[in-house]
């Protein structure tokens, strides 16, 4: 589940490769504090500066790691993949280290103030093209051009985090924007990618450290404090697919109602029998908000007289209340009483983000995807085989 709360706090990740002056007034004057950023800066060490970059390091108890080498010998592999290729890959790796003045001048180390770590990487362009590599050609080359010209929303950051990362992961976008006002708690943990040591986070932190670690020349814009009727227009803006997975009910229609006068694409999936909803509202402007499943503006969550009351009303949005599995709706009738929080699963949340990424992926690239809503549910997929009883 996810948010659907008030506020706005925007933070974009910007590729600007600092000198090694700019980066020391950075570490003795950091624009928040280190244990609250979320995204890399970057920096570049001039030819001859590699001692005084690692006395900076030092001095301030950073880590360097400099896995260059590595990424090195993946961009040659890249460039000539062909096996007699070797010697050719040599002398490619000693001519862009020379061209560089040196290799610690090589691209640019990316800072992670958080972990107070440092990681050597191959400049934006070539890390994009070895990071995408092996995406091809699921997703051709051009298509991957095109792909990287795309901004993608987010709302909700629990399913809605694991589809961000996998969105991010494909880069099916250049920029993601990510909303939700809650921070991470234990019981998030049995479903949602984090640690222990993240406890008490803001969700929205936890989603795009875990974008930076993948790939951190990737933009990241962050509404902390999610959205509402107030900034939802700002975050729809620029929007090429919005990827709904909040909990809040009025939101959820209005973000629909609004997408639809813009022409703006969703997908939305939820971890409950498998169910998705593919809404292109680009090529069928005719198409009801959800279809025509929720026909008008529901009631706040408040105004429910029990949390039962209110997850019926949720279940809606998951293909109805005798749509959602037995053992949910037995769950489901406990809360207030045995248990404090709606069912649900990792595996569930992963295969909602994997069904995500797919729609993402072919709406992106402006294929022209049909409307549809419905469940690709697994248990009916792989039935019992009559007869066999279980262990």
């Amino acid at each position: 589940m996810g948010t659907g709360a008030v506020g706005h706090s925007g933070d974009a990740a910007g590729r600007e490769i600092l000198a090694l002056d700019d980066f020391a007034a950075l570490l003795a004057s950091p624009p928040e504090a280190p244990e609250a950023s979320r995204r890399a800066h970057f920096v570049g060490p001039s030819p001859g500066e590699e001692a005084r970059f690692a006395a900076m390091c030092a001095a301030h108890g950073l880590v360097a790691l400099d896995p260059l080498e590595r990424q090195l010998a993946d961009l040659a592999a890249v460039r000539f993949p062909a096996a007699a290729d070797g010697e050719r890959r040599r002398r490619f790796i000693a001519e862009q280290l020379e061209a560089a003045g040196g290799a610690a001048s090589y691209g640019a180390w990316a800072y992670f103030a958080w972990a107070r770590t440092l990681v050597h990487l191959l400049p934006e362009d070539a890390y994009f093209e070895v990071i995408t590599n092996r995406n091809r050609d699921k997703i051709t080359l051009e298509e991957q051009r095109r792909l990287r010209g795309k901004r993608v929303g987010v709302i909700g950051l629990s399913v809605g985090a694991e589809a961000a990362v996998a969105v991010a992961q494909e880069h099916l976008c250049g920029e993601i924007v990510l909303a939700d006002f809650d921070r991470l708690d234990l019981s998030n943990l049995n479903r949602l990618h984090a640690g222990c040591d993240e406890l008490g986070l803001p969700k929205t932190t936890i989603a795009a450290r875990r974008i930076a670690r993948i790939d951190p020349w990737l933009r990241v814009t962050l509404y902390d404090e999610g959205v509402d009727e107030g900034n939802l227009e700002r975050f729809l803006d620029g929007l090429d697919l919005l990827i709904e997975e909040c909990d809040g009910l009025g939101m959820k229609f209005d973000v629909r109602r609004l997408a639809k006068a813009r022409g703006l694409d969703i997908v939305y999936a939820a971890d409950e029998r498998g169910f998705l909803s593919v809404e292109p509202y680009a090529t069928h402007p005719e198409l009801a908000p959800f279809h025509g499943l929720v026909a008008a503006l529901p009631a706040a969550r408040e105004s429910f007289p029990t949390p039962l009351a209110f997850m019926k009303a949720l279940a809606e949005w998951l293909g109805g209340w005798s749509g959602i599995t037995a053992r949910s709706r037995a769950s489901l009738e406990q809360l207030g009483g045995a248990l404090c929080g709606y069912p649900q699963l990792a595996s569930e949340a992963r295969f909602a983000a994997g069904q995500i990424g797919h729609v993402a992926r072919r709406l992106l690239l402006r294929e022209p995807l049909a409307p549809w809503v419905g469940q690709l549910d697994l248990d009916e997929i792989l039935p019992l085989s009559p007869g066999r009883a279980g262990v």
